[in-house]
């Protein structure tokens, strides 16, 4: 500024002797300058406080910036370090996350194996409640029926005391009718003739020869005597059965008018209950006539005495078992 004010007056001087116009129009220069001096000088004093002001917060900015690099580095370290530490972290809770699965799925399994368990048990326990109640219903129904069974053995051990003594009344009758007829028979029992009890029935067995002569199904009257006096007894045995059985051996029947041993043995079973009925006065309602030929024999061996056995008339009694049946019907 100096060197441009001293230029302007060198150049003053060697025109001093310009016109004063020109000296008037220098001087506003000079003046102009002297104010751009000033104003330069002002805004070179505020410049350098500017300056000042710069270097300052420039120190303080590098003084910051050297703070931030070292907090910066700091952080740098500890992110590094953090981050180790995160992966470290994260490898851990991995295998945490890892190993808390394998137990949850073990876990898992358990329950479910123990839930399976509680239903099989929850279901034995309601099947096993159901044949509780069940069991529970059978006993009631089995208290009941056992009280009903006692209630009905009491009464059929009731019915056996009847029975048993309607049973032993009958023995007793067919006792009784036995000798009843073993009396009225006395005479024959030697000539063909026996009387025994067989299955509580009183059987009268006349062989043929008191009876009939060979292939005969005429009664001889020492056999129609024997027949009459029979009726007799039975006469005074009114609840007695009568069944007339003929029978004969196994010699094959030889007549023009009989066809065979059936039927020899019907017609005398039947000629004898037609005395009992005619001549004896026996209730016919109370017999019946049987034929069974040689089917059943008294004695099977092929000898003229079995065969003469077996050539008989039976006459069965049977006392009437009416009582009886009723107690057993009810």
């Amino acid at each position: 500024m100096n060197k441009i004010f001293k230029g302007l007056l060198f150049c003053g001087l060697i025109t001093a002797c310009v016109p004063q116009r020109k000296l008037d129009e220098l001087q506003v220069k000079y003046n102009d300058c002297q104010t751009s001096q000033k104003n330069c000088a002002d805004q070179l004093h505020l410049t350098k406080n500017d300056l000042e002001t710069c270097n300052d917060d420039r120190g303080k900015l590098k003084t910051r910036m050297l703070s931030l690099q070292a907090d910066s580095l700091e952080c740098y370290t500890a992110l590094n370090r953090t981050q180790k530490l995160y992966e470290q972290s994260e490898t851990t809770s991995q295998k945490i996350i890892d190993n808390n699965r394998y137990e949850n799925e073990k876990l898992a399994k358990e329950l479910n194996a123990k839930n399976e368990a509680l239903k099989n048990k929850e279901s034995e326990l309601n099947e096993k409640e159901a044949s509780l109640m069940l069991a529970q219903n059978k006993n009631r129904d089995l208290a009941s029926s056992l009280t009903q069974t006692e209630n009905d053995l009491k009464s059929r051990e009731q019915r056996v005391k009847e029975l048993e003594a309607i049973l032993k009344a009958k023995d007793s009758a067919v006792n009784a009718l036995k000798l009843s007829i073993q009396k009225a028979l006395g005479s024959f029992q030697n000539q063909g003739l026996t009387v025994e009890i067989r299955n509580g029935k009183v059987y009268v067995s006349m062989e043929e020869k008191l009876l009939f002569k060979s292939g005969s199904i005429i009664v001889d009257p020492k056999g129609e005597s024997a027949i009459l006096e029979l009726a007799k007894a039975l006469n005074q045995n009114g609840d007695v059965s009568i069944l007339v059985e003929g029978h004969t051996d196994n010699v094959p029947m030889k007549s023009p008018t009989i066809k065979d041993n059936l039927d020899l043995s019907v017609l005398r079973a039947t000629s004898i209950a037609r005395i009992l009925t005619t001549q004896g006065a026996v209730d016919p309602t109370r017999i019946m006539s049987a034929g069974r030929g040689e089917h059943f024999p008294v004695d099977t061996a092929n000898t003229p005495e079995a065969r003469a056995k077996n050539r008989r008339t039976e006459i069965i009694l049977t006392p009437k078992l009416d009582e009886l049946f009723s107690i057993l019907g009810n």
